[in-house]
């Protein structure tokens, strides 16, 4: 990995939606990627690798990914973290986790990448909770 690029990890279980992230950043961006299927490794890897975005799928462990993100953004406050749910009853589960963003799965990889872009600039606006 290259120091100068930014760091974004997915933590989403492996398949296609993993693959498509990695895919879609790796060509659309100029990041390097760590991707995990694991949420329980999560804290770990950032801790080794300082991340500046997490990309969490909350299908990786529903239940758990609102407790992750609140950990990552009381540990490492300045690390993004983009949300991915299904439908608006997921986005209700973690809404007051603490993530930048939560977006709902399927809304096209340029909208994705341009949030991602608007995440990493440093001249960010506040946090935004999208609706799709």
């Amino acid at each position: 990995m290259n120091n100068s690029k930014p760091l974004i990890f997915i933590v989403a279980p492996p398949g296609d939606l993993q693959i498509g992230l990695q895919a879609l950043l790796t060509t659309r961006l100029d990041v390097d990627v760590l991707v995990t299927g694991e949420g329980s490794s999560a804290l770990k890897v950032i801790e080794r690798h300082n991340p500046a975005m997490i990309i969490l799928d909350q299908d990786l462990q529903r239940n758990k990914v609102p407790v992750i993100v609140k950990r990552i953004k009381s540990s490492w406050p300045k690390i993004r973290c983009i949300v991915l749910v299904n439908d608006h009853e997921g986005r209700k589960k973690v809404l007051d986790s603490g993530a930048d963003l939560i977006l709902i799965k399927g809304l096209p990889g340029g909208k994705l990448v341009a949030e991602i872009e608007r995440l990493l600039s440093p001249e960010k606006l506040d946090p935004a909770i999208s609706e799709t």
